[in-house]
């Protein structure tokens, strides 16, 4: 229409410049209309300041290290450079995007909404904010939230896409040349957020979810999992919401509150919003609501907030067989889990694993480190709380099958692995081998799972299962080294009458009488040990001297003991019973080495130790190497004893055995006694008797006071040498362990004889020879005799002190202890030449030389002033 004006008015030449004008002007009206049409579009409402839909958050307490690493990924922002490429891929990779995940109630909102408002003057454009609803009933579709996006962007209504895909286009065109911050709440899936992340360089996402989601092939991708706060940074959290004052009023009280919590920070900020809410509501009142199991839930919940509501609606959108599962898991005793948990509970393999991980990925059931056994899962104190709830409202026959299922599964596994060391077994039950039981030796499994062991075999007596409940009792008794639970609870365990199981019954017996040994009960264990009964098969009958001979043993009853335990070892070794061999061959050289024999007693610990590690076990291997170390102590073996125990005060630590710990402790601060060592053993006693002292073992709390004796009188320290007899004198005399009693007796001999007193050492040491000589301990019997020879001649009564020399040097020498050998016979050559027979001393100086290789590095040594059996 202007070319036909312009044409129809000028001549031809101005015709064509002003038509070209008019063109070149249309053109650019049309641009600029284009241009800023556009721009009102983008820009118009995000340079308004009241574009900032991030919603106020909870203080963030105890939480820096995470914080700190959220700042530092959304602090760095690039600037904006135009334009949309014209292709999704080229698009891709380019907003940064922080996954924050973790479970329900650990704080994932809170994290983020602290961090955004932290960051937002980093992107001065617009800060956007939306609840997914993804642990809701209905979580938002991508559609929906896109709508959200573009009306705060300033598009109008009717102008917003109707498909998914156009709404996707339009908000990355509009978020590509701004920096914006947009925070996706509570996401369910992958699919929910694809669509709702933009593509602009200045844009940053933060996505809270419980599950660690995936956001396709972008780069600038984070992953930032938030875990439980440690306990003092709990008890941080819940001082901020209960005050400060009135965690101060009782803080040991409150960290049970923190524990009963699980150091969950949604659980701490509903008990300290209650607590701050109620002055009268003290925290023992408190810890009085959460201490029942099945009442803590009912207490979690304040205002608007509730930890089973948070809980439910993560439970509601698992599977059936993962809600199955979840609740049984969580029905059972507290403990690592793994895939054979998942798979025992009734799941076809195929099926366990799944539902193993969507456990997982809805962080119902969290993932710990594993190792080259498999995967290791754990589950929340307060979600087994929650799911053991949600389990009981299954119908009774579903959870009755569910059970029976779990039960069969611990029985065949516990009987797998009982036969492995009961060959019986074998023979005469149906044994499925178990080779998937995480790959652990049979003693480590057993020892994790004594708990649920002790709940199957209840559970199969009530539900009907008597000869299910049995087995597994039985098969257990043949780990009575590995359970880890109180005496009392082992009892319960082996408590069955099952009289038509004849073998079966005399395994509980022999177990009950072991577990009166181990309680220093030998009256009571030699009771229920009173005789073979007639109907006992002959691995029943080898076993039977075993443990009468452990009985004899514990009653120090040295010569009985090793009768018993010799014949059972014969028997053993002809039925080829290699794990009570091993076992039987521990305690048979104990019992040599107490009579003087300890070269025989090696023997004995090392073919034993040999077999344990053949066998890999774990456990049995590290207790012989304590054993064996004892003996090699005897031995003057110092160095290899030292190397033994310090292996086997690592294999204690690995399995979590305190008592053993400190038994090994207990035996290596010896060894640097008679390396005269002084500190390090009295830094090892100190050590196991912190370990002793709260268990309440008063037997080897006594021991390690009577081993102090010698080392701080080696110090100088005689007062407290003394002091530490006293001590141990009045524990053994509390237990009535006369054995004890007496090693302590010699030793208060030596002290008198240490002071100057010889004529009074001599009724000490009169009793503790006495003692030993009726239990059969002829070494201990040697050193007493050892040193009332030494009192005599102190006192000139020289005729008596040649026979005491004379006897304890016929011990040391029938028992080859060279080392005591070597310093007995320096005292005895002491006394002849005090008697004036230096003849006589002479040929037993020249002997001696010839016979004992230690003799002449002890010259000039003095029984009077040395310390017994120190080097």
């Amino acid at each position: 229409m202007t070319g036909d004006l312009v044409f129809g008015i000028l001549p031809d030449e101005w015709a064509v410049v002003g038509w070209t004008s008019a063109a070149v002007l249309v053109g650019g009206l049309t641009f600029t209309v284009q241009r800023y049409y556009n721009k009102t579009r983008t820009v118009a409402a995000i340079n308004t300041p009241s574009i900032d839909h991030l919603p106020p958050a909870h203080d963030l307490v105890a939480r820096s290290v995470l914080s700190r690493a959220l700042l530092q990924e959304l602090a760095d922002v690039r600037s904006p450079r135009g334009l949309l490429p014209n292709t999704p891929s080229e698009h891709q990779g380019q907003a940064t995007v922080v996954v924050v995940h973790g479970a329900a109630g650990i704080g994932k909102t809170t994290l983020a909404l602290h961090t955004a408002h932290r960051v937002k003057k980093n992107y001065p454009d617009a800060r956007l904010y939306i609840d997914l609803r993804g642990d809701g009933d209905s979580p938002r579709t991508s559609a929906q939230a896109l709508e959200w996006f573009l009306r705060s962007l300033g598009v109008a209504p009717t102008e917003i896409p109707r498909r998914t895909g156009d709404r996707a286009s339009l908000f990355r065109s509009l978020t590509n040349p701004l920096r914006a911050l947009i925070v996706l709440d509570n996401a369910y899936s992958t699919e929910q957020i694809l669509p709702l992340i933009p593509s602009g360089p200045g844009c940053a996402v933060l996505i809270t979810s419980r599950r660690a989601l995936s956001v396709g092939n972008i780069s600038r991708h984070r992953m930032v999992r938030v875990e439980l706060p440690q306990e003092d940074e709990a008890l941080t959290i819940l001082a901020h919401y209960a005050g400060e004052e009135r965690i101060a009023e009782d803080p040991a009280v409150a960290l049970e509150l923190v524990q009963f919590c699980g150091r969950l920070p949604l659980a701490l900020r509903i008990v300290g919003a209650r607590l701050r809410a109620r002055p009268d509501l003290t925290l023992r009142h408190m810890r009085a609501r959460l201490t029942s199991e099945r009442s803590r839930l009912r207490e979690l919940v304040y205002d608007n907030e509730s930890l089973q509501a948070c809980l439910l609606l993560s439970y509601r959108e698992l599977t059936r067989e993962a809600q199955q599962s979840l609740g049984l898991l969580g029905h059972l005793p507290a403990g690592r889990l793994t895939n054979w948990h998942v798979t025992a509970s009734g799941l076809p393999e195929e099926t366990a694993l799944p539902v193993a991980d969507e456990l997982v990925e809805t962080c119902m059931m969290q993932s710990v480190s594993g190792d080259d056994t498999g995967p290791q899962y754990s589950i929340h104190d307060l979600v087994r709380v929650f799911a053991s709830a949600q389990y009981e409202q299954l119908p009774l026959d579903e959870r009755r099958k569910l059970e029976r299922r779990l039960i069969e599964a611990y029985k065949d596994a516990v009987l797998s692995l009982a036969a492995s060391r009961a060959p019986e077994l074998a023979a005469q039950e149906a044994v499925t081998p178990s080779d998937r039981l995480d790959g652990l030796p049979a003693a480590e499994w057993v020892a994790l799972e004594s708990d649920r062991l002790v709940w199957a075999c209840e559970r199969a007596r009530e539900l009907g299962l008597p000869r299910t409940a049995s087995l597994i009792a039985e098969s257990a008794s043949y780990f009575l080294e590995d359970l880890n639970l109180t005496p009392e609870t082992v009892e319960t365990l082996l408590d069955h009458d099952q009289p038509e199981r004849p073998r079966t019954m005399q395994a509980l017996v022999r177990a009950r009488a072991s577990l009166r040994v181990a309680a220093h009960d030998p009256e009571t264990a030699l009771t229920l040990l009173s005789s073979t009964p007639a109907d006992a098969d002959e691995y029943s009958a080898a076993r039977h001297k075993a443990d009468l001979a452990r009985v004899h043993l514990v009653n120090s009853d040295f010569p009985q003991a090793r009768a018993h335990m010799t014949e059972a070892v014969h028997a053993l070794r002809e039925l080829n019973d290699v794990w009570h061999l091993l076992v039987s061959l521990e305690k048979l050289g104990e019992i040599l080495r107490a009579q003087g024999r300890p070269a025989e007693a090696e023997t004995c610990q090392r073919e034993a130790l040999d077999m344990a590690r053949r066998f890999g076990d774990l456990r049995a291997t590290a207790r012989l190497r304590r054993s064996l170390a004892e003996t090699l102590g005897y031995l003057r073996e110092l160095t290899e004893a030292q190397e033994h125990l310090q292996a086997a005060l690592a294999d204690f630590r690995r399995l979590r055995d305190r008592r053993w710990e400190a038994a090994t402790l207990y035996a290596l601060g010896k060894i640097y006694r008679l390396q005269a060592k002084r500190d390090l053993a009295l830094e090892c006693y100190a050590h196991a008797l912190r370990i002793f002292e709260p268990m309440g073992e008063r037997l080897w709390v006594g021991r390690i006071h009577n081993a102090r004796i010698r080392v701080l009188a080696g110090m100088g320290r005689l007062r407290r040498a003394q002091q530490e007899a006293e001590r141990a004198l009045s524990i053994f005399e509390e237990l009535g362990h006369t054995l004890w009693y007496s090693h302590t007796l010699r030793d208060v001999g030596w002290l008198q004889i240490r002071t100057g007193s010889p004529e009074k050492a001599i009724p000490p040491l009169t009793k503790a020879i006495e003692r030993t000589r009726q239990a059969g301990d002829a070494y201990a019997e040697a050193m007493a005799r050892h040193l009332r020879g030494i009192a005599y001649r102190e006192t000139n009564r020289f005729a008596e002190a040649r026979q005491e020399f004379g006897r304890a040097l016929e011990i040391y020498r029938t028992g080859r202890y060279t080392w005591t050998e070597a310093a007995c016979a320096h005292d005895f050559i002491r006394a002849l030449r005090a008697e004036g027979a230096h003849d006589e001393a002479d040929r037993v100086e020249s002997t001696l030389k010839t016979s004992n290789p230690l003799f002449e590095r002890m010259a000039g040594r003095n029984g009077a002033v040395a310390i017994p059996d120190e080097d």
